[in-house]
């Protein structure tokens, strides 16, 4: 199946009231070879008021917020869930999608009138390339460079990652950017780490978990928590 790339910028973390300003998303086959691309931005909804260290990591002045030539909020997102219709079905994933740009993108398309699920109806499944990428450097750390955060601490951020790992990420907190980027650490993962790429992507299918869970084999857990991974050995009751 088709993966589609995805990431949005906003302005601010609050998924239930922040804006997407920017979205951009690149389509790829099985093999991760790109297919198609897109991007959108748009202009300021007008009960919105963005945070200013938002502003700061996406380098959004205020002009671009209310640029005429842009289109509206609501237009935008008629053109996403339109390409995102032609490009279904697919695997939708992305970095951090399943804990923050899905909701943000679903609360966007509920105040549009645009199909809430998109992402997982009518054929269309979902990943996470975080996921992934915490996985795999919990179980096969040699297999790439983790960086070490100002505090002292590894860090999986993509702004760091990427580059740790040889992509030249200058343009971080773009989407498209950031989109290149996630491809780039999810083909090092599958090139990299295969028994990880291998064990995590079936699990796509709901009906796979099931099946995997209702096997009485033992499967291995990994959690983070506070930056830190947790191993456990777990079996479906």
């Amino acid at each position: 199946m088709a993966y589609v790339f995805y990431d949005t910028e906003t302005t601010g973390l609050d998924k239930t009231f922040d804006q997407i300003l920017q979205f951009a998303a690149i389509l790829t086959d099985a093999n991760l070879n790109e297919l198609d691309r897109f991007e959108f931005r748009c202009r300021l909804l007008p009960h919105v008021i963005p945070a200013p260290g938002a502003l700061l990591a996406t380098r959004v002045t205020p002009a671009m917020l209310t640029d005429p030539n842009l289109p509206s909020h609501y237009e935008m997102l008629l053109q996403i869930a339109q390409k995102l219709r032609g490009w279904s079905p697919a695997i939708f994933t992305g970095y951090n999608t399943l804990s923050y740009d899905e909701p943000l993108l679903r609360q966007a398309f509920y105040q549009t009138l645009q199909p809430v699920y998109l992402t997982n109806t009518n054929g269309n499944q979902r990943a996470d390339v975080l996921r992934l990428t915490q996985a795999t450097a919990a179980l096969l750390p040699n297999a790439m460079a983790v960086p070490i955060s100002v505090k002292g601490k590894p860090t999986l951020r993509l702004d760091t990652l990427a580059p740790a790992n040889g992509f030249a990420h200058e343009n971080a907190h773009d989407a498209l950017a950031d989109v290149e980027a996630t491809i780039f650490i999810a083909r090092l993962i599958r090139d990299r780490a295969p028994a990880v790429w291998n064990s995590l992507m079936p699990l796509v299918d709901k009906g796979e978990v099931t099946a995997q869970l209702a096997s009485g084999e033992p499967k291995c857990l990994v959690e983070y928590h506070m930056g830190v991974p947790s191993l456990r050995a777990v079996v479906g009751c």
